[in-house]
């Protein structure tokens, strides 16, 4: 067998409809033809089926690199394919607003039942991206709309029923990201809305779709802005308007909420910390103790907001373990008088009184909690963890502790609610 690496990385073989459409491909646009794959998505072929139209059957659209093209058009080209006859022959050839693939998707939009075709790009030097939306009709692709984009989705933002496509571009010149709403319905394909984030940046990566509330459908938008800071941009809507909530409680003033991370800690996203069915933002604050000590040796506590009238409001205060992947939400009574050392020898973290005039000298504090993370291929580790509480486990981690009497004691039912594996 060829095990070169040429014939290891060479194109599988295709299906008889993928070679039908291949061939008729060759007869339209000529020998020699490049293939381009979509990089992410559904739909990873190069040949993509689907029937978008209301006629009964499947087209096929096809990537593909043309040889031949005009001064300033993209070399990325799209070949539509439709049934005629039970055979595939091309009837469009569409120029590309990219130089590669990101994905393609088929979408119903607002109370339109004609599909739409949402194809993304990323352009020459890959760090931007664009999009096109289409409708077909009568053999013909139709572009609706086209832009870039830094951030794309799909979803029933203002629970109408439908679908609505968000977007967020950003802008280099005055370094602003803006998120719009469109649909497709009695007027065509239009934007809704549109508002200012408070991010302000490009780099967008993880989104999340869920609820602040039960009547309010959310996107939260976590971005990174460099030099170990980042964040998240909560983006809803009210009356078909977008609004990005900025500050904490009443005053407007308090600067997005942002995380910063070091040696200790990594990024945190925003997720259900407490199971409530609704997504809390997570912050960064410095827990007590470490006000002086080194950036980057130093533990933050994790705030986590939920939004309320148009503002964050705190819901939880926690310490959050990126090495040993779980969280301990504080109980009231913790606030401002527990902080937490992190014991990477025995993969423990260590739940302390804080006093300022004792500091973090776990010898001499009052210890309340140890939390243990122990490999469950550990068998030493495993033998000195025999004495300790069982909490927890997850595939490959068990999770005890050892807790010690007094006034800042968690109880049974506090334990169980306050401590998260991740």
């Amino acid at each position: 067998m060829d095990n070169t690496v040429e014939n290891l990385l060479s194109p599988p073989k295709l299906l008889d409809e993928q070679n039908e459409i291949y061939n008729e491909l060759v007869k339209s646009v000529g020998q020699n033809v490049k293939l381009k794959y979509p990089q992410s998505g559904d739909y990873r072929s190069a040949f993509v089926i689907y029937n978008i139209d209301e006629e009964p059957g499947d087209e096929a659209l096809v990537f593909y690199e043309s040889k031949n093209t005009a001064a300033g058009e993209s070399s990325l080209r799209l070949k539509i394919f439709d049934k005629i006859n039970d055979k595939y022959e091309a009837v469009y050839d569409l120029a590309c607003a990219g130089s590669e693939v990101e994905s393609i998707s088929f979408e119903r939009l607002g109370q339109n039942s004609e599909v739409n075709i949402v194809v993304r790009y990323t352009l020459l030097n890959q760090s931007e991206k664009a999009f096109s939306v289409y409708s077909y009709e009568d053999r013909t692709p139709i572009e609706l709309y086209s832009s870039t984009y830094v951030c794309l989705d799909v979803f029933d933002i203002n629970n109408d029923g439908a679908d609505e496509l968000i977007t967020v571009s950003y802008d280099k010149a005055l370094q602003n990201s803006t998120a719009m709403m469109f649909t497709d319905g009695e007027n065509g394909f239009e934007k809704l809305s549109q508002t200012d984030l408070y991010g302000g940046t490009s780099d967008y990566i993880r989104v999340t779709e869920g609820k602040v509330d039960e009547q309010t459908s959310a996107l939260f938008l976590d971005y990174s802005k460099g030099g170990g800071i980042s964040g998240t941009d909560v983006l809803y809507c009210a009356d078909n308007q977008l609004f990005c909530p900025y500050g904490v409680g009443n005053t407007i003033a308090v600067p997005t909420i942002q995380r910063v991370t070091n040696d200790y800690m990594s990024d945190i996203f925003c997720c259900d910390i407490d199971g409530d069915g609704f997504v809390e933002v997570p912050n960064t604050k410095l827990l007590p103790g470490y006000e002086t000590t080194n950036k980057n040796e130093q533990l933050y506590a994790i705030e986590w907001y939920t939004v309320a009238y148009s503002k964050y409001a705190l819901e939880h205060y926690s310490y959050v373990s990126s090495k040993y992947y779980f969280a301990l939400l504080f109980p009231s009574r913790w606030l401002g008088v527990v902080t937490a050392v992190a014991d990477f020898t025995n993969n423990e973290i260590v739940f302390i009184s804080y006093d300022e005039h004792i500091g973090l000298n776990t010898e001499f504090a009052h210890e309340i909690l140890r939390i243990r993370a122990v490999d469950k291929d550990d068998k030493e580790g495993l033998k000195d963890a025999q004495n300790l509480t069982f909490i927890g486990e997850t595939d490959e981690t068990y999770y005890c502790i050892k807790q010690q009497d007094g006034r800042l004691a968690l109880t049974e039912s506090e334990l169980q609610n306050c401590f998260k594996m991740l």
